[in-house]
Parts: structure tokens; sequence; C-alpha cells
């Protein structure tokens, strides 16, 4: 990529791009259909606390090229928390890997500023192996856990 790729943390003023995003990001990875209004709320509310997490965006001139949600969760077994990247969504296929990669190295780095972050974690569809691969490449290991939910 002869761009260089800048990634940063989200404002607000990147929710309605953010939104949009996410949208796009279920449909293709999972064929899931999001209401777009249902998640520029929820995309606020991230904005509107801290405990919720932060966004990180990824740009090429000035435009967005890939976002990635990142919350923290508490260990009490390590005494610190991680930050647990939701899936990293890229826009642009041809650069996908260094965009990728860009956004979870911001994330590493924000994440060793912090004395209580012990760690980094993250959300891979189980069926995605692309993706467990490229992550793999970048240090991180499969967990023996799997992740089980409950939707209300």
């Amino acid at each position: 990529m002869n761009e260089a790729i800048q990634v940063r943390i989200a404002t607000r003023d990147d929710a309605k791009k953010i939104a949009e995003f996410n949208v796009n990001f279920a449909k293709e990875t999972i064929n899931k259909n999001l209401s777009l209004q249902t998640t520029k709320e929820g995309v606020h509310k991230v904005f509107s606390s801290f405990n919720n997490g932060f966004y990180l965006v990824a740009e090429v001139r000035k435009q967005i090229v890939g976002i990635s949600m990142v919350t923290r969760e508490w260990s009490d077994w390590s005494n610190g928390a991680y930050y647990c990247i939701q899936g990293i969504f890229v826009s642009n296929e041809e650069h996908a890997t260094q965009i990728h990669d860009a956004i979870f190295q911001k994330a590493k780095s924000l994440a060793k500023e912090h004395d209580d972050v012990c760690g980094i974690r993250l959300y891979v569809d189980k069926d995605d192996k692309k993706t467990q691969k490229q992550y793999e490449t970048l240090g991180m290991k499969k967990t023996p856990y799997r992740l089980f939910e409950e939707e209300f």
C-alpha cells in the first residue's frame, strides 16, 4: 500500500460511518441483517461511557478503511483487564492484511500504555480460518475456551 495507514481512536464524528461499517460487516461475515438505527444507537452508547469500550479507525487519505471496537474485560485471576477486540472490519480487500494488522498493533500499543491491562483477547468466528491464521501470525494463540451466550 503506497499511502500510509493511520490508526486513531474514533470520535463521535465517526459514529455514523462506524454504524454503517458494522451493518455491512455483519452482513458480509455472518449473513446477519442488522438494523442501522439500532446499530447507530449502540455506537452512540459506546461514546457515552468509556466503560462500554472505544473504537479504533484506520484511515488512508482521511477515508476510513477499517474499524474495530475494543472493550475491557476484568480478570480477577490476573488482577488486570484484557482489551477485547470485538472484530476488525476492513473495507479495502486489496490491503486488508495491512489495515487489519495496523489496527491490531494500535490496540496492542494502547493496551501496553496501561498498567492494569494484562493482555489482549479477540473474537473471531469459528469458521473464519483465514482470520484465525492471520491472528496466529501476529503472535496470538487459540484458547481452550468456547464462547456461549444467550440473547435477550
